[in-house]
């Protein structure tokens, strides 16, 4: 089934969330994670290069029209190589928290009509790559065809994460198997109790593990053993904020970035 709009402005408005309160189209961020800056829906970024081409797309006279004070920086930024625009975007910080005129003009350019096509241009291909997984996945588990939880659990990745990395549904399958009668959730759950200390979103893993345990419904179990095995193949300090995204969208409730998320009913 092909992805219709209203899929997409589902996926955005769910995992948009995740890091950004308010409107997803206008988030803004600074260099928490060494990117620089990370802007809008997908979070495109200076670090990497993802965030120039769009700014370059949009054109100099929107880009001063809506950021009248960084705008011209911004535009150095976008032209010039990556360490160039990092050391730009960086004087606009405290730290890594942005200043309060260039977060508001920044999301005022990523809120313009021209950005806001920029951005559904990229998330459309994120989109379309999200539903070839999941529809993948759903006829590997015997189904015609996928479902919107399933679609966001796969936008999710893909734009988070990339790839399964491997992962099938043979693999989900023989973990539930191979588990005592039951418990997969359980060795899922004990997995993130144990979570150490240098794992991003740690305290969310801890509380996840109590909201989950006992908990999956058997419809959810395949999805939600999918998101362990998934988050397992991460690099060490992100299995668990891995988890902690996938398992609530699996589960359609979680902690994620300290914050309850419940979307049930949703999808």
């Amino acid at each position: 089934m092909a992805v219709t709009d209203a899929e997409i402005n589902a996926a955005v408005a769910v995992t948009g969330r995740f890091e950004n309160a308010g409107d997803p189209w206008r988030g803004v961020t600074g260099d928490f994670d060494g990117m620089g800056i990370s802007c809008g829906v997908l979070q495109w970024n200076i670090g990497s290069a993802s965030l120039q081409p769009m700014v370059l797309a949009e054109g100099k006279p929107v880009v001063l029209r809506e950021a009248p004070t960084i705008g011209a920086q911004l535009w150095q930024a976008s032209n010039g190589g990556v360490s160039q625009g990092l050391t730009i975007v960086r004087q606009w910080q405290t730290g890594s928290q942005l200043k309060v005129t260039p977060k508001k003009e920044l999301a005022n350019l990523m809120g313009s009509p021209e950005m806001k096509a920029q951005q559904l241009a990229r998330i459309r291909t994120v989109a379309n790559k999200a539903d070839a997984l999941a529809t993948t996945w759903a006829l590997a588990a015997g189904r015609a065809a996928r479902s919107l939880q399933e679609l966001i659990w796969f936008f999710d990745l893909v734009t988070q994460n990339g790839s399964l990395k491997g992962v099938d549904h043979d693999d989900v399958k023989q973990f539930i198997k191979t588990s005592t009668p039951g418990k997969a959730d359980d060795v899922v759950c004990d997995w993130l109790l144990a979570a150490p200390a240098a794992w991003w979103g740690r305290v969310d893993c801890i509380k996840n593990a109590g909201l989950w345990r006992d908990k999956v419904a058997a419809a959810d179990l395949e999805l939600f053993v999918l998101s362990y095995l998934r988050a397992s193949l991460s690099t060490a300090k992100a299995r668990g904020v891995v988890m902690n995204r996938k398992g609530a969208l699996a589960f359609r409730k979680g902690w994620i970035n300290g914050q309850l998320f419940d979307f049930t009913g949703q999808f």
